[in-house]
């Protein structure tokens, strides 16, 4: 709690800062690889923008239909509980490129969860539901880590709008792990646990360098609110230079 009061601090002492030069802030909201959340931008001048968003917020994806499951299993992926980004974008028209810093609370972790009969295969072994009910594997990393993006819709425009960004997240000290629910019995014994020590180096194997990014692609509306559009900034200097 006191870390996101000091995160709401700052974002707002930013804000108050930089829009007593620009007097302009947009206030939106976006969904993707963060979950869903809110974002805040406001601009410091014609081309160099402040954000900070919030993600997560229970959100989870069911990816049951791109997983290539077996009949009568569901694959949830389920994203951190909280997730605070704070960084800043270069706009040139409807173009951004930016970077910043992202803070999750909790690991992602996608679960795939047997229904009544079902099997599964883990290792050199076949389970069969209620032997295990649920598998889990979770990306765990450090809480803090850079990201960089490109993004397109503008951030210094008035009125409402739709803006798309997509990018990369660096994680810090990433690794894979599994876990497993069902019988304790079957769980417990030697065999299950040579299997899923087996399934989880098949994984880390699989999965490669690629486990220390974390991709962005989110898509967002915003909205220009309590301040002066930059084209009317333009307009009104243009016009002040004739005179």
């Amino acid at each position: 709690m006191t870390r996101r009061i000091l995160f709401l601090a700052a974002v707002l002492a930013a804000a108050i800062t930089s829009t007593a030069t620009a007097q302009s802030v947009w206030i939106g909201g976006r969904a993707g690889t963060f979950g869903a959340g809110l974002d805040v931008s406001v601009a410091a001048n014609d081309w160099f923008i402040l954000r900070a968003g919030t993600g997560g917020h229970g959100t989870y994806a069911d990816l049951t239909s791109v997983s290539g499951l077996a009949e009568n299993r569901t694959g949830i992926l389920t994203f951190p509980n909280r997730i605070y980004t704070l960084g800043a974008d270069i706009e040139v028209g409807n173009f951004r490129i930016g970077g910043g810093m992202l803070y999750k609370d909790q690991d992602p972790y996608y679960a795939i969860k047997l229904g009544d009969g079902a099997t599964i295969d883990i290792g050199e072994g076949t389970y069969t539901e209620p032997e295990v009910t649920r598998l889990t594997t979770t990306l765990h990393s450090e809480p803090w880590a850079p990201y960089v993006l490109v993004g397109f819709g503008q951030h210094t425009s008035s009125g409402l709008g739709l803006f798309l960004d997509a990018g990369v997240t660096f994680l810090d000290q990433p690794r894979l792990s599994m876990s497993a629910r069902g019988d304790a019995s079957v769980l417990r014994s030697r065999q299950f646990r040579d299997d899923l020590r087996a399934e989880q180096r098949d994984v880390r194997d699989d999965v490669g360098d690629l486990v220390r990014f974390w991709p962005i692609l989110n898509l967002g509306v915003r909205y220009g609110i309590g301040g002066r559009d930059r084209d009317d900034r333009r307009d009104r200097e243009r016009r002040r230079g004739r005179r």
